[in-house]
């Protein structure tokens, strides 16, 4: 009977073992399929965008009126056309690409949740970013520059927030310990990245204030995808 029980138990013993393997397996094995599944995915749609890139190119030097039949397939994901560009998007729990980042090759952007645009026009920067169908905008007023410092005051760094085209209400203005000579000074404000751009991770908007008290920067930075902007203080120095 001892042995018996023994036999009995060895088995129970083997078979929690096999469970916890293939649970294993499958925790392990199944999104590495899905990920090298998604990664070939991209890879094929990189490999069509650039070789429709290239037909584009070509044809642009072929001179007005120039026409041509390119074959052009997707099964995976969606296409659309925005701002003059050709968009592919895809939803993946696979981390190919690090979130908010974008590489370059050519003309072909590859991004991972990065759609924030930004603006640089006679008095302003613009920084967008869209969430499905809607859209949040920041717009900066220009004040001076690194070799030109301009007075100015907190209060006028921000023209206005819109969430679809609509203006929000509220002013923003900022002080140090409640001392409101510290929200004016000279300094400048400045974008980055500058120029108009794209398909951006992230953008942010310097303001650098020097005053008898203080110098310092107010950092407002926008992430794709969000309804809001962060304003950090950086780089202080207390007279």
């Amino acid at each position: 009977m001892k042995s018996k029980a023994q036999i009995w138990i060895s088995a129970i013993i083997y078979t929690m073992v096999a469970i916890i393997a293939l649970v294993l397996i499958l925790n392990t094995g199944i999104p590495l399929l899905t990920e090298l599944k998604d990664r070939a995915v991209i890879s094929k749609i990189k490999d069509a965008m650039l070789d429709l890139d290239s037909h584009i190119t070509e044809l642009a030097t072929q001179g007005e009126g120039s026409q041509a039949s390119v074959s052009f397939e997707i099964r995976d994901g969606e296409v659309k056309f925005q701002n003059n560009q050709i968009i592919w998007e895809v939803e993946t729990d696979s981390e190919i690409i690090s979130p908010r980042t974008s590489t370059k090759s050519g003309n072909l952007v590859i991004a991972s949740n990065a759609n924030v645009r930004t603006y640089d026009i006679a008095n302003y920067y613009i920084m967008e970013t869209g969430i499905k169908n809607d859209s949040f905008k920041v717009v900066i007023n220009k004040k001076g520059s690194y070799r030109n410092w301009q007075a100015y005051n907190t209060s006028d760094i921000i023209q206005n927030l819109s969430y679809n085209g609509v203006n929000m209400d509220g002013n923003f203005t900022f002080n140090i310990n409640h001392n409101k000579t510290t929200s004016e000074g000279n300094g400048y404000i400045y974008m980055e990245p500058g120029g108009n751009n794209s398909n951006l991770g992230s953008a942010k908007v310097t303001a650098h204030m020097n005053n008898s008290f203080a110098e310092y920067d107010l950092v407002f930075r926008l992430e794709s995808y969000a309804d809001f902007v962060t304003v950090t203080l950086e780089n202080l120095e207390i007279k």
